[in-house]
Formats: C-alpha cells, sequence, structure tokens
C-alpha cells in the first residue's frame, strides 16, 4: 500500500504521545494502522536525511515496489516506515 501524506501526519500526531525511553510505539502503531508496514531502528544506524524529524524519532520512507528496497522522500512511492528513535 502507498502512503499519502496525511497517513504519515496521522503516524506522526500518534508518535508524538511516546516516551521513547519508556514505551515501544511499534505495538500500537501497528494496531492503530494495520495497513501499514513500520520497521523500527536506532538513528544513530541511519546515514541519509530523515523524511521527517522529531524531538525523540527521525521517520524514514521505505520504497518496496521494486525488487530491492530502498529510502524515499516521496510518500507516494513509499511502501512502508522507518521510526528511528533517537
Amino acid at each position: 500500500m502507498q502512503l499519502s501524506a496525511e497517513m504519515i501526519d496521522e503516524v506522526e500526531a500518534t508518535l508524538k504521545q511516546f516516551d521513547p525511553l519508556t514505551s515501544n510505539p511499534l505495538p500500537i502503531l501497528k494496531d492503530c494502522f494495520p495497513h501499514l508496514s513500520f520497521v523500527r531502528m536506532s538513528a544513530a544506524d541511519m546515514d541519509e536525511t530523515p523524511f521527517r524529524s522529531m524531538p525523540n524519532y527521525d521517520l524514514y520512507l521505505l520504497d518496496g515496489r521494486e525488487h530491492c528496497v530502498q529510502l524515499t522522500n516521496e510518500p507516494s512511492h513509499a511502501t512502508s516506515i522507518v521510526i528511528a528513535q533517537k
């Protein structure tokens, strides 16, 4: 499923409710957005500029439409979201 800007806004609003030191946001995100795919990792493992940056998380978009998965800045090309905890 391709993402829309509105979906990403909703994910961002949901993430703002979490303290990364005390809770894992993925179970709630998967419950709230069962049609989306999420990957959680450390922001220190990412070399690219995030699609969006928040106080506790960076968001990256993954394009999995082709054989190899790659980062994208085009929501219409994104098939999942990387949640990179700072």
